[in-house]
């Protein structure tokens, strides 16, 4: 039996689930607790940070029950967390108002006057980075401008999984991963960019210090091993940011492999070993959780989250599996495409702006021809990822599916027909837990590297998905009509 045990939570945007993990890397249970996001205004997306932390709580107290593990056997906590988002707390560590999470669109101004000010030039030598709205950095300036009382009162800022941190330890804290979401990072040296900070105004001590992301930021506080059952003094690690920690539990660890997640948003990850930024400001280039490590990223806002919406606002009686179903039946979309842009778009267009729309419906659609078109767009926008990958000559030999686009076979048909790659699917649920769970591992000593904690064999078992070429020439010709849908209707939203 193997009695050494450690921890692994995400903090996600829909739901927090922490698992347990033994020292032979096999998890022994997965707990979830879901929450929502308010929307106190159109373009608005909140959470309440007490929420994270009940979540965590009740997740932690559910997994121990469900493996029979004890507090003495747990060697420690790792931690996974949302990107981008800003908690805002006081002198004494209250929190002083809702979490403004990556989802959220209110600032757009806000990044419209960055890029006036500094150009994406500065921008990609001192971040690396482009800035979209629900950056942590275009947030703190929309505070500032529209809620100078409490901008006055912050004394820090603290990305979402920093604050659970916080909350275990009661210790200010972050790491490379999660730092370099906020557009205030510079990623070549792994520091605060204070160039970037001096251009905008903002004063460094708001901004936790930077730690290693294997590194103990300390124990868990006694108020928190009561409410978690642990013992206090549990070392809890600096962690990661769940797209860093996704890409660690699937594998993702060198490059050439290409992890691609299909959840509320939708993301293509690749690890680098140097830092490189796209010209073009098209993706994402991140510290990697691993020393001497960067991933590059493309993101889709509204992946799984274009399903949901049809599901809520339109079919209403049916599951996902069902919708997916009715799209596979389908058959074909005759014309139909969408363009899922619900709350704007980051690759390649870094549009806060832009809005989703169908074209092509005719009355002989109906709702499985809508639900194919939704799936296909979603998919066709992660195909644009690809593209800017392509186009800067980053190598890609194996892509990995993950996230909720692993559970019904026609994501995975889609996938594969539309990229005309083999895709490799792994059935491991939770990778942003488990990633923080094997990072865990290495910082207590647990494992001696993370080579040595991705154990594949007993986390997930592995299936191929192998492209149709009859399916990819016709994909390749609707993905023509694809690229030319939003440049039709991208200022369609300014004439109003």
């Amino acid at each position: 039996m193997d009695r050494k045990k450690i921890i692994g939570i995400d903090l996600g945007t829909s739901s927090v689930k922490t698992i347990i993990m033994n020292q032979s890397g096999k998890i022994e249970s997965v707990a979830s607790n879901e929450y929502g996001i308010n929307i106190p205004k159109p373009g608005f997306a909140e959470q309440d940070p007490n929420d994270w932390y009940l979540s965590a709580i009740k997740t932690i107290k559910t997994a121990l029950n469900e493996s029979g593990a004890t507090s003495d056997q747990i060697e420690g906590i790792g931690l996974s967390g949302q990107m981008h988002g800003l908690v805002c707390l006081d002198g004494s560590g209250k929190i002083l108002r809702p979490a403004i999470i990556w989802a959220d669109q209110r600032s757009s101004a806000q990044v419209k006057r960055v890029y006036e000010s500094l150009g994406f030039e500065k921008m990609s030598k001192w971040t690396g980075n482009p800035l979209s709205t629900g950056f942590m950095l275009a947030s703190w300036l929309w505070i500032v401008e529209n809620e100078p009382d409490i901008a006055q009162r912050t004394t820090c800022l603290l990305l979402p999984k920093d604050y659970l941190r916080y909350k275990l330890t009661g210790l200010f804290g972050s790491e490379p991963s999660d730092a370099s979401s906020t557009s205030m990072f510079d990623i070549h040296d792994r520091v605060w960019s204070q160039k970037l900070l001096d251009s905008m105004g903002i004063d460094k001590k708001l901004l936790p210090k930077i730690y290693n992301s294997e590194s103990v930021s300390g124990g868990l506080s006694q108020l928190a091993a009561n409410d978690t059952g642990l013992l206090s003094g549990t070392p809890v690690i600096f962690g990661g940011a769940d797209q860093a920690m996704q890409a660690i539990g699937r594998g993702v660890i060198n490059p050439g492999s290409l992890s691609c997640a299909i959840s509320t948003g939708g993301t293509l990850i690749t690890t680098i070993n140097n830092p490189y930024y796209d010209p073009g400001l098209r993706i994402h280039c991140m510290c990697h959780a691993l020393p001497n490590k960067w991933y590059l990223m493309a993101a889709t806002l509204s992946a799984g989250l274009s399903l949901r919406w049809l599901r809520d606002s339109i079919i209403k009686t049916m599951s996902y599996n069902e919708i997916a179903d009715l799209a596979s039946n389908s058959e074909d979309t005759f014309g139909l495409l969408f363009l899922p842009h619900l709350i704007g778009e980051r690759t390649p267009y870094m549009d806060p702006n832009s809005k989703a729309a169908f074209y092509g419906l005719t009355p002989n659609h109906h709702l499985g021809h809508m639900a194919r078109s939704v799936m296909e767009g979603v998919v066709y926008s992660l195909r644009l990822g690809m593209e800017v990958f392509d186009d800067l000559g980053i190598p890609i030999n194996r892509i990995i599916a993950s996230g909720g686009g692993t559970r019904h076979p026609f994501w995975l048909e889609l996938m594969s027909n539309i990229f005309g790659r083999i895709i490799e699917v792994s059935d491991m649920p939770d990778a942003s837990a488990v990633g923080a769970a094997m990072l865990a591992g290495v910082g207590t000593g647990l494992f001696s590297d993370i080579q040595k904690a991705y154990q594949p064999d007993k986390l997930s078992s592995k299936q191929l998905i192998k492209p149709n070429p009859e399916k990819v020439e016709k994909y390749s010709q609707e993905f023509l009509r694809f690229k030319s849908f939003y440049p039709a209707v991208r200022n369609l939203g300014s004439q109003r």
